[in-house]
């Protein structure tokens, strides 16, 4: 797996970063992202993975849906984030990771993120690892 190499915060044009990961959330509480970003800015920095295209460099969200959508609701065209440098496969799992540890998640969202690391090939004992999770509960 990818390490966060360096943290520093870039200014990342919105229109440039994909969704790897998506997932629904709570309309409620994607309202209070948004009002809170409003109200007081963006208290942490999403994560990125930068990678280059023809078009230019594109990144690859590896956390921060709510942020990032919330950036689009006001309309921001950049959003600070930590550049790290990371392959698709390590970012599918790092965002993975951090939708499990998630500190109000759904159960049915918890399974549904294990389920998807299962399907990628990672083993019961491996996902465990990564998440904190027992064997037994995955």
């Amino acid at each position: 797996m990818a390490k966060r190499q360096k943290q520093n915060v870039e200014m990342i044009p919105v229109d440039h970063i994909t969704v790897v990961n998506p997932r629904e959330r709570n309309k409620r509480a994607f309202r209070e992202i948004v009002a809170n970003i409003a109200a007081v800015g963006l208290k942490k920095p999403i994560t990125v993975s930068h990678r280059e295209t023809p078009d230019g460099p594109r990144y690859d969200l590896v956390c921060g849906q709510g942020r990032l959508e919330a950036f689009k609701v006001l309309e921001q065209s950049e959003i600070p984030a930590f550049v790290i440098d990371a392959g698709a496969e390590d970012c599918l799992v790092m965002s993975l990771v951090e939708n499990i540890a998630r500190r109000q998640h759904r159960s049915i969202d918890l399974l549904y993120d294990i389920g998807a690391m299962l399907k990628r090939g990672h083993t019961v004992s491996a996902i465990a690892a990564k998440t904190g999770l027992s064997v037994d509960y995955v």
